[in-house]
């Protein structure tokens, strides 16, 4: 837990704090954990170990507790991450409110801002996310999708179906409108993602020879 819980506020600092006026002591080190997205991860990380205490009174303590702060937590950010999801380290949330993470897995280093949904169809099926991918404001991803590595999901994007490793999608349904392996928006992952593995991946679909590509 506390591996996973210092990857990522080490990535929220070092990937985030860049510009000229964030480079004082308090806006390196201190208004990181100030912020709403930090609290929840934090939250979800101590869920997600708490469940895994082998003693079993200190395990039913420990749950009460994290039921608690969790329902306080969901009061105050307007986030819930379910304990069962497997993230990896480098978990970053940026801003606040109407986020939901119900996933299978999620890789490292991944970024999500306000409003994104990973969830389920009916509570059937969870998504399957790749390392080092960004969610932007708005964006959905529904049901038992799979998206590859090095992955950018535009705002307000609705993920329906498989998503390639490499890809920038958008629209509703989300469309691959770039292949490029690189984007402003993949910032200092926490480990090296390949880059032969993104470049040689195929679409799930392949793509109509009008489109410039379907995800």
């Amino acid at each position: 837990m506390f591996e996973n819980i210092r990857a990522d506020l080490r990535r929220k600092t070092s990937a985030y704090g860049v510009r000229p006026e964030d480079q004082t002591f308090f806006r390196k080190r201190v208004t990181p954990f100030l912020e709403f997205g930090t609290f929840a991860v934090i939250v979800y990380r101590f869920g997600s170990w708490v469940y895994k205490v082998k003693i079993p009174v200190i395990r039913q303590i420990l749950i009460t507790l994290y039921l608690f702060i969790n329902v306080a937590c969901m009061i105050i950010t307007g986030i819930h991450i379910a304990r069962e999801n497997v993230i990896g380290p480098g978990f970053v949330i940026h801003n606040f409110c109407g986020i939901l993470v119900l996933a299978k897995k999620i890789g490292h280093s991944c970024t999500l801002n306000q409003g994104v949904s990973i969830m389920t169809v009916r509570g059937v099926g969870r998504a399957t996310i790749g390392n080092n991918c960004y969610f932007g404001a708005g964006c959905k991803v529904v049901g038992a999708v799979t998206i590859g590595d090095n992955v950018v999901v535009s705002a307000n994007s609705v993920v329906v179906s498989d998503v390639p490793s490499g890809a920038t999608v958008l629209g509703v349904p989300a469309r691959v409108i770039s292949r490029e392996a690189t984007s402003a928006y993949l910032k200092h992952p926490i480990m090296p993602v390949s880059a032969e593995a993104t470049k040689d991946s195929k679409p799930a679909n392949p793509a109509p020879a009008s489109t410039s590509g379907v995800s």
